[in-house]
């Protein structure tokens, strides 16, 4: 559910954006010392802030995402205090040729918090592989469908948390730390 803010009397917050062309920044490259070096973005937004909103702002700067095949994909980078370690989620994508779901996204529908960063991979021309879904989205470094990597469906769910053996467990499928109390 939206937040209803009123952008003439909330004072915004620094939002740090990191922008990569070709694919996200690896988890390790956050650290509770250092973020990735190159590629940050810094503006001042409300948690009202539409997925759309960011891209946009995102287009004026960086000039691949004005292509007209651009796709925007968004991942928010979190502390996981418990494991001092920083967790990622893939919350969205903005497509310049189509309108989809995720452009009406606000930081706040996505369980966005103060502090968190937004990691931006930018893709240009068309996907790559396409899976059942019609999207590579999903797709990680080596391609493929992920059913291999789950040993099981073909999606990321793989049959839920407790379907999975805990030995197929990779870093981002994980519990999500603080997120698991919503």
């Amino acid at each position: 559910m939206a937040t209803t803010i009123d952008r003439e009397k909330e004072c915004p917050f620094l939002l740090r954006i990191f922008t990569r062309v070709g694919g996200h920044h690896a988890n390790h490259e956050y650290t509770i010392d250092s973020v990735p070096s190159t590629d940050e973005l810094q503006l001042y937004t409300w948690m009202n802030a539409t997925l759309e909103e960011l891209a946009q702002l995102i287009q004026e700067v960086v000039p691949d995402a004005q292509h007209p095949d651009a796709r925007v994909a968004f991942r928010l980078i979190y502390l996981d205090s418990q494991r001092a370690t920083y967790r990622s989620r893939d919350i969205g994508r903005v497509v310049n040729a189509k309108a989809n779901n995720d452009q009406q996204k606000t930081l706040d529908d996505c369980r966005f918090f103060i502090g968190d960063y937004l990691d931006v991979a930018i893709y240009i021309g068309p996907p790559k592989h396409v899976s059942r879904r019609g999207s590579d989205w999903g797709a990680r470094e080596g391609g493929g469908p992920m059913r291999n990597r789950l040993g099981g469906g073909g999606d990321r769910s793989g049959g839920g948390r407790f379907g999975r053996d805990r030995g197929s467990f990779r870093r981002d499928d994980r519990p999500f730390g603080r997120r698991d109390r919503f």
